[in-house]
């Protein structure tokens, strides 16, 4: 009897691991699908910027500090705006559809971007004549910042330019609130920021996105 009742434990045992491997091997496996899919997009799609930014600096001449002469402000807003964006890979999956609307876009997003990085990437733009009038950031998704950090990242830019901060979003996203948060006060005490609402925008289309829950798959970028 001590034999069977010890038999039966074992047995009980491996059915609970059976069934432990059989319910986490969706979790386990689709996911890594999506990784994988999700990476040799991102690869691309970096590729395919670095070709577009490069045609879209052969048209558009070096950009300078906004005018502040009312003449020349005048002369300059008969002229079509340039944009730029320093964006991290929810923007870059987005990239080349973006730049099929705004074919002159000049596009900086990487992988895992910070916020804090972010200002490395608008003064590299400003010397070399790529920050637009209009400057699209889209930081957050990778983590919180402090607001010391994102002034430097709006002081960076300029008063003279117009920006459009993208808020974050994900589904299991930890800290969207209080980056999101962040970004709005931001926007309040500055008059030339802007908020896209992001968070809002991608709660209505949950087809939009990989198993993460945060990056867009073709339909989302397309989106």
């Amino acid at each position: 009897m001590k034999t069977i009742k010890i038999g039966k434990k074992y047995i009980r045992g491996i059915l609970i691991l059976i069934c432990t491997i059989i319910a986490n091997y969706g979790i386990f496996t689709a996911p890594k699908s999506d990784k994988q899919t999700l990476e040799q997009e991102l690869m691309q799609n970096q590729q395919i910027l670095q070709q577009t930014n490069a045609v879209a600096q052969a048209k558009t001449k070096p950009i300078t500090e906004p005018p502040t002469d009312a003449k020349q402000k005048k002369n300059s807003e008969s002229t079509q705006k340039t944009i730029s964006v320093i964006g991290d890979s929810i923007f870059l999956g987005a990239a080349p559809s973006f730049q099929k609307i705004q074919k002159n876009a000049i596009i900086d997003a990487k992988i895992s971007r910070q916020v804090y990085q972010g200002i490395d990437v608008a003064k590299k733009m400003k010397k070399k004549g790529k920050l637009g009038d209009i400057v699209i950031i889209s930081l957050g998704t990778n983590g919180t910042f402090n607001p010391a950090t994102g002034e430097k990242l709006i002081s960076c830019i300029g008063k003279k330019r117009s920006i459009y901060w993208v808020n974050a979003y994900g589904k299991n996203m930890e800290w969207q609130k209080e980056v999101n948060t962040s970004i709005q006060k931001l926007a309040e005490k500055h008059s030339n920021v802007h908020v896209i609402s992001w968070a809002k925008e991608a709660k209505k289309h949950p087809d939009w996105f990989y198993q993460d829950g945060t990056h867009l798959n073709t339909k989302g970028q397309k989106g």
